[in-house]
């Protein structure tokens, strides 16, 4: 009797992750320290057509996707995105806490890690998956025309 009882619970939990999305985590830094601020990871997939790729948060330089919300495997163009906010009166690092119109968002990445990537990372079924990045380089964002003080800010 009660092994009839547990037959049918069997069959009845669903998958967490039905899908068949991997998980994906790692660490990005920029010239050598975590990269912070308001600063984001995506997964683009190279086959056009394709609905694996997957998007997070990046905080103090950490990122993961897991699970439903996690890649599918599969060939990915990997952006990196990084904001900063400046208040517009002092030029300096603001609070992030978006005060509308005495704040303005300074990309802190260049384009050629973002917009212009050509980062490619394989997302492999079962595998530990991880990719981490330091992004290297001299680049110095401009301050935004609207900015009243600052021509240039150094990261």
């Amino acid at each position: 009797m009660l092994s009839l009882s547990l037959v049918p619970n069997s069959g009845c939990s669903t998958p967490s992750n039905p899908d068949g999305r991997e998980n994906v985590s790692g660490t990005i830094t920029l010239n050598g320290s975590p990269l912070d601020g308001m600063a984001g990871i995506v997964f683009s997939p190279t086959v056009v057509g394709s609905n694996g790729g997957g998007q997070g948060q990046i905080s103090n330089g950490q990122y993961a996707l897991t699970g439903a919300n996690g890649v599918k495997p599969g060939t990915y163009i990997v952006r990196i995105t990084a904001s900063v906010d400046f208040d517009k009166k002092t030029g300096k690092q603001a609070d992030n806490t978006i005060q509308f119109g005495s704040e303005v968002p300074v990309d802190v990445v260049p384009p050629e890690f973002n917009q212009q990537s050509t980062i490619e990372f394989e997302v492999v079924s079962g595998a530990g998956n991880v990719f981490d990045y330091d992004i290297k380089t001299d680049y110095v964002p401009e301050m935004p025309m609207n900015a009243k003080t600052k021509e240039a800010i150094p990261l």
